[in-house]
């Protein structure tokens, strides 16, 4: 066939609807120069959607999506001179601070969930699950390639993403031909602009409603991938070593099911975790990254209000009930979809070693959901059995969600059932949000939660607190401006009221913020914040609730435009705190870019006040004056094109002093005499990491760790007696823990 014949072809099937397969081999290269690509017409209108002014443009961005029978392919042309643009090298997941190009990809077309795919330009990569909430979840690694070209006039990427990488329901018409999403966005970092193939961002509730179709013909395909890992870590404390294998299996008959079983699967928690000096009664919340945990996620997905989830995976695999571990090994995990037009289910089970006690866990998982164009409705339900502390645990949740061009509506109902020791508790939660978009830059939300006092689904899911009712109200309105300086204004007021279950008022915020975007790319923003008085009932060790008073506090934060190799952010806080405290904080963020594969980053954060509450014991809590420092270094490059190396220090010192100590008696305070509950906190965590990517799921990590925590109880004048940096010194010269592992998996 002629390349004319050919052409005229293509161009009949494009006109009638239907995408065709490539013929010619797809080089992923980035320049878009394929044969294969001069068929595919192209999107040249694209609409500045930050700041929302909806402006349409021509000469900024040139999109072609090609869809073959192996996936889809995604071609960029981004017009951005040599000395316009800005190329950086960023480790996988990290902040890109480049050019880059955000792929948004609804597989079903139906706006049941979609997956976010990010392009930078110097090679760093983001990928993420968007919920049905349009909510992100980062911790979800795909399979896909991506590929960047540089020309003296502009950038251009291509990204090649197979359809066996997410689970999805193949909708066809009678012509046997599928429709897709897909929308396309430049961010454009020198003046922190963002143009969009449509006029919609995920801060709009029709997002998916008005995204971009492409028409597909997707075949029907089944595949098996096989990824085997070993782990040899070796404990340089203890001088004891530690081999173990595992692997992840996953069977998809086609693409709307899939069949999922892990052995040990604890490969993807390579990274430490922050540092964390948590003193107060709600738990920190953590990612996870361990990838059977992280796979179809948005089908379990539950939307609640104030991070409440029946499902937190980071609860697998965690502590034994015996308190002898820190982490229990998991014996094995199994997981399926299936997914069709209305009605997608879900299910899965893990289990632990017993550890020969019973002291490992059980989990269980089933979830079915329905939805119609603009709605969707489903149920939750866990599972968990802790036989070692003779508990099971039963968690229900009902959701609702409504979407259109204004309106958007989320609802869940949430029961919990806990049986311990012949002895059972019955909780219940709701959670209401409702939001209203007058136009793109004003909307409007209310939401409303209520946990009663025996709510608790802290077996396998994560609160922050039971017995609340918490409600807020906020409006946030964005004026653009065509000024020299500044393009943007943001202003947004939110209103919070609290309570515990029974009516009692706890203390709530109100918050006024202004943000401005500069056009030389930087950014400033001030806050005023308002605390309201109210009972504290929360402080921890079971304690009587007693009066807080309310206080004020304002808060600005400027940060430099990214471009050049030297950025930097600053914020200064003055908050009253505490019964009658005053406290100051500071943050300075330090980026250096000497090169563009490597980047350094250096961020400082220290706080310092004279009201710090925090309880000691039952009933009673001390109001300390305290200095809070935290710093951290990163170092980030490549090597080679397929080696990584990424340094990580991060130490924190808290000192403090008591100055008052109350009991609480009687929901008052009376002051006690004599008592000195003085104590310093220091921790150190420390990381090297050299990554050889081999592939999708196949990796060689060796990660050196290193980390010390000293947690020392004193007199007051003793409290700061030593500095800083020598502080540092004996953290690192006296570490609780030092290890050495290396990590290779392989996907087939």
């Amino acid at each position: 066939m002629s390349s004319m014949v050919r052409n005229i072809v293509l161009l009949i099937l494009w006109f009638m609807g239907l995408s065709v397969y490539a013929t010619e081999q797809i080089v992923l290269d980035g320049q878009l120069d394929d044969i294969a690509w001069q068929s595919v017409p192209p999107t040249k209108t694209f609409f500045e959607v930050v700041p929302a002014t909806h402006t349409a443009y021509q000469d900024k961005v040139e999109s072609r999506v090609m869809t073959t029978a192996k996936g889809v392919y995604v071609g960029i042309i981004n017009w951005q001179k040599v000395g316009e643009r800005k190329k950086q090298f960023n480790l996988q997941d990290r902040f890109i601070q480049a050019d880059f190009n955000r792929i948004y990809l609804d597989f079903s077309g139906d706006g049941s969930g979609a997956y976010l795919f990010v392009v930078g330009l110097g090679g760093g990569v983001q990928d993420a699950v968007l919920t049905p909430q349009l909510t992100t979840d980062d911790d979800w690694d795909g399979d896909w390639q991506t590929s960047y070209y540089e020309a003296e006039d502009y950038w251009s990427s291509e990204t090649f993403i197979p359809w066996h990488t997410v689970s999805f329901y193949n909708k066809k018409n009678l012509r046997d031909a599928s429709e897709i999403g897909v929308s396309v966005q430049l961010y454009q970092l020198s003046n922190n602009h963002l143009y969009a193939s449509h006029k919609q961002t995920t801060e709009n509730a029709d997002f998916f409603l008005t995204m971009p179709k492409v028409k597909a013909i997707i075949p029907k395909e089944h595949q098996i991938t096989f990824v085997p890992y070993i782990t040899r870590q070796q404990d340089l404390i203890n001088n004891n070593g530690l081999n173990d294998v595992g692997f992840d299996l996953t069977y998809k008959p086609d693409h709307h099911q899939k069949l999922s079983v892990a052995v040990n699967p604890d490969f993807g928690q390579v990274d430490s975790d922050e540092v964390d000096l948590n003193y107060s009664a709600v738990e920190t919340l953590r990612s996870d990254k361990r990838p059977f945990f992280t796979q179809d996620i948005n089908i379990f997905n539950v939307q609640s209000l104030q991070d409440t989830t029946l499902i937190h995976t980071r609860r697998i695999g965690a502590g034994s009930d015996d308190a002898m571990r820190l982490t229990t090994p998991i014996d094995a995990a199994v997981r399926f979809v299936q997914q069709t037009e209305q009605l997608q289910l879900g299910a899965f089970a893990v289990k632990e070693d017993h550890l020969g006690n019973d002291a490992g866990k059980s989990f269980y998982a089933m979830r079915g959901k329905y939805r119609q164009k603009t709605w969707q409705t489903g149920l939750l339900m866990t599972h968990t059995e802790r036989p070692f502390i003779n508990r099971k645990a039963q968690s229900a949740a009902w959701d609702t969600q409504y979407q259109s061009g204004t309106w958007s509506m989320q609802s869940t109902f949430m029961h919990s059932d806990i049986e311990q020791n012949s002895a059972q508790n019955q909780g219940r939660g709701a959670s209401f949000k409702l939001g209203y978009q007058f136009s793109a830059n004003s909307q409007f939300e209310s939401s409303y939660l209520r946990l009663d006092e025996q709510f608790d689904v802290s077996d396998l899911g994560y609160i922050k607190r039971n017995n609340w009712r918490y409600w807020q109200g906020a409006f946030s309105h964005a004026i653009n401006l065509n000024s020299p300086l500044v393009s943007r204004v943001k202003h947004k007021l939110s209103v919070s009221y609290e309570s515990n279950d029974e009516g009692v008022k706890l203390p709530a915020q109100r918050q006024y913020s202004a943000n401005m975007m500069l056009n030389s790319g930087a950014e400033v923003s001030v806050a005023l914040t308002h605390n309201s008085s109210g009972w504290q009932d929360n402080i921890g060790y079971n304690s009587e609730r007693f009066q807080q008073p309310d206080t004020w506090g304002s808060r600005i934060f400027y940060r430099s435009s990214y471009v050049g190799a030297f950025s930097w952010a600053a914020s200064y806080q003055y908050d009253q705190e505490g019964l009658d405290g005053i406290a100051q904080q500071f943050a300075l963020d330090l980026t250096f870019m000497p090169h563009e594969y490597w980047t350094i980053n250096i961020n400082n954060f220290y706080r310092k006040g004279d009201g710090w509450l925090i309880a000691n014991a039952h009933d009673q809590l001390t109001q300390y004056d305290r200095a809070y420092f935290v710093n951290e270094n990163k170092i980030s490059g490549l090597l080679t094109n397929n080696l990584e190396l990424s340094i990580y220090l991060q130490w924190a010192i808290l000192e403090a002093k008591s100055d008052q100590v109350f009991s609480i008696h009687e929901r008052n305070l009376t002051e006690l005499e004599s008592i000195d509950t003085s104590f310093e906190d220091k921790r150190l965590v420390s990381q090297v990491k050299l990554r050889y990517r081999l592939g999708a799921f196949s990796d060689i990590f060796l990660v050196y760790g290193r980390g010390a925590m000293h947690i020392d109880t004193m007199q007051k004048q003793n409290v700061a007696s030593t500095s800083w940096l020598r502080s540092v010194e004996q953290l690192w010269q006296t570490p609780n823990e030092e290890r050495i592992t290396l990590k290779f998996r392989y996907g087939f």
